[in-house]
This record gives structure tokens, C-alpha cells and sequence, in this order.
């Protein structure tokens, strides 16, 4: 497939800046592009998007390697609160040595995973909303250790038991990029358009396809497909951005050297699958390559049961059924994670299987 239309918009973009999409030479373009769909974006409202920049949030883990990541409306404090649970029951690569001792580790990363999807619903655009203290909370691992013992190791429990407020669903037309340069800078950087070919529309002046990021806010009185009602948290205001669970991150070691460059793409299960990679890279023993190739748990509190990927170990499904879990197969390829492991004065880098993409290097 050739974008020959697309090619000569980046290049437009690429000489003149972001400058160009908003107010400059492609601003009509695109503008005539949204007329003919029917969009009521107007030129004003693409000159007073401004990109916001603001302090990644910070969480220290065992052996002082720190996180950083985006605060709301990303999802870097959800990331962070099923980290620091985690971080408190000292896994090794002791912990995946048993079916038994597997079973146990994986109900313990499901149930953090519930309980940080309950405490997202309360998360919205910390512009709008305040989010302040919670974001504090999960940042904080006095709050991970008081969550953590509400964990039962020989039972999971109903949605109500994790306390959520509501629930509002994604899903993906989402990539990530890991990069690492010859100085040891990271970066970790997500985009989307949020459902797969964003709204369906393409610009025939421009190329460019166009989002359906609106469909990331809630709206009074409108369930998802599963009949969840939807957070207050992330209602629809003018100038507001809504909730995602993109959460590119740095883990960096006590040197200020960078140790892990992490982030998904795959809609409400990318928070999920970056905490899944780090937790087997940084405690659980396995290599990036392992931990990104190995078949995948997912939990999202609503619906009420896992996602188990394709080729996941059918007994320890099982077990965690005789915990009281339910689970449901999917197919691979709903989260894909792209990584780079800094070990030993090697670099490794890996990009995900699941979307058929390579590693590259200069």
C-alpha cells in the first residue's frame, strides 16, 4: 500500500512543524477535508490546541529504580499502583518456579490489576477534574501496602469488593515506540487515534485519517456495549481531554542511567500488558524478548472475568478458575508492546511479535 497523499502531508509537517496542521499551510486542507465528513471543528478550534507539557509522575521501586510516566488523563498513575503492589511482595523468578507458586503470582497481578481499574474509574483530565489526592494515593506505597492486604491469596471476589465508581471501555487504534539513543536518552511515546482506522474517515486532500477520540469521554446516561454506566469523572467539557490508558515509561536505575523503556498499544488492555512486561523483566527472572513473547493475562475489573491469550498454560487457568476467576480466551494481537532492556552494557531491544514489527539500531 502507497500513501502518497499522507507522504506529502508529513513532509509538509516534517519542514514547517507542527505549525503547519494548525495554522498554516495545511490548516484549509484539512479544515475542507472535516467540511466534507461533517465535522464542526472550526479553524479556531485547531488554532487553540496547544500540546500541554507537564511533570511525569515518579514511584520508586525495590532495588531505588524509578518510574516515570504521564499523569491524568494518561494512565501512568494506574501503571504505577499495580507496580507498587506488586513491588511489595518481592517476587523473584522463584515465584513462576511451580504450577503452584505460577497460580499464586498471577492471582496476586490480577487482582492488583482489579483493583487499579476500579480506582481509574475516578480518573479523569486533572485540568477539569480534581484528581489530585487519588493520584497521590497510587502513586504512594504507604496506599499500595493497605490495598495489598486487601488481597486474599485463596480467593478472588466480586467488582464491588474493589470498590469502583464506574466503568467506561476503549478500544485500539494505538502505537508505541521505545527509542534509546548513543547519549543512554529515553524515551517512551504513545499514539493513537483511538478505535482501529480512528473514525473511519480519511481526508482525501490531507490522507490523513482522522480519530474518534471523542468515543474515549463518557456521556451521561450512555452505557458501553457491556452496560456499564459510564464515570463522571470523564464527562464531555469544552477544552477537556478525555481518559486513556496509554502509559508510556522510563524506569531508570540509581545512576540516572536508563534501565527499561516500556509502553503498549491495544486500548484498555495496554496498562495491563506494560505492567505484565516490567513485572517479568524487573523481578520474575525472564529476558524483554521472553517477557514481551509469552502469552498474556488481562483483567479490567468490568466484565468480570480474565482475558487469557492464545497458548496461555491451560492449568493454570484452571487453577485460577478453583480461585473463583472466570476466564475467556483471546485471540493474540489485542496488546502489542514494544521494549528495550538495558543489562549488562548491552542493549536489548524487542518489538512485539503479536503486530509483525523489528527492532532497529544504528
Amino acid at each position: 500500500m502507497t500513501r502518497p497523499q499522507l507522504a506529502v502531508t508529513y513532509k509538509i509537517i516534517s519542514e514547517e512543524g507542527a505549525h503547519a496542521f494548525y495554522n498554516g499551510s495545511l490548516t484549509g486542507s484539512i479544515l475542507e477535508d472535516l467540511k466534507d465528513i461533517g465535522s464542526i471543528i472550526t479553524r479556531t478550534d485547531l488554532l487553540n490546541y496547544v500540546a500541554l507539557e507537564k511533570n511525569p509522575l515518579e514511584v520508586i521501586l525495590n532495588g531505588g529504580i524509578k518510574m516515570v510516566s504521564p499523569p491524568p488523563p494518561g494512565s501512568g498513575a494506574v501503571l504505577s499502583f499495580i507496580l507498587n503492589i506488586l513491588d511489595g511482595y518481592n517476587f523473584t523468578d522463584n515465584n513462576l518456579a511451580t504450577d503452584s507458586s505460577s497460580t499464586l503470582t498471577y492471582h496476586r497481578m490480577i487482582e492488583a490489576f482489579k483493583f487499579a481499574y476500579a480506582k481509574r474509574t475516578n480518573l479523569g483530565d486533572e485540568d477539569f477534574v480534581n484528581v489530585t489526592e487519588l493520584v497521590q494515593n497510587l502513586t504512594s506505597k504507604a496506599y499500595a501496602d493497605s490495598i495489598r492486604k486487601l488481597i486474599t491469596d485463596n480467593e478472588t471476589h466480586s467488582y464491588e469488593y474493589y470498590g469502583p465508581t464506574f466503568y467506561d471501555q476503549e478500544t485500539t487504534g494505538t502505537s508505541h515506540m521505545s527509542v534509546l539513543d548513543h547519549h543512554g536518552n529515553a524515551v517512551s511515546v504513545t499514539s493513537t487515534i483511538n478505535g482501529r482506522f480512528g473514525s473511519y474517515r480519511r481526508g482525501t486532500r490531507t490522507g490523513i485519517i482522522f480519530n474518534n477520540e471523542m468515543d474515549d469521554f463518557s456521556s451521561p446516561n450512555i452505557t458501553n456495549e457491556y452496560g456499564i454506566p459510564p464515570s463522571p469523572a470523564n464527562f464531555i467539557i469544552p477544552g477537556k481531554r478525555p481518559l486513556s490508558s496509554m502509559c508510556p515509561a522510563v524506569f531508570i536505575n540509581l545512576d540516572g542511567s536508563a534501565n527499561l523503556v516500556l509502553g503498549a498499544a491495544g486500548g484498555s488492555k495496554i496498562t495491563t500488558s506494560t505492567a505484565w512486561v516490567a513485572a517479568h523483566v524487573l523481578w520474575l527472572g525472564l529476558s524483554i524478548e521472553k517477557a514481551i513473547e509469552i502469552p498474556r493475562l488481562h483483567h479490567q475489573l468490568l466484565p468480570p472475568w480474565i482475558s487469557f491469550e492464545t497458548g496461555f498454560k491451560e492449568s493454570l487457568i484452571q487453577a485460577l478458575r478453583q480461585l473463583g476467576h472466570n476466564a475467556t480466551e483471546f485471540i493474540p494481537g489485542q496488546s502489542v508492546v514494544q521494549g528495550i532492556d538495558v543489562r549488562d552494557g548491552f542493549i536489548y531491544a524487542v518489538s512485539d511479535y503479536r503486530k509483525g514489527g523489528t527492532p532497529n539500531g544504528y
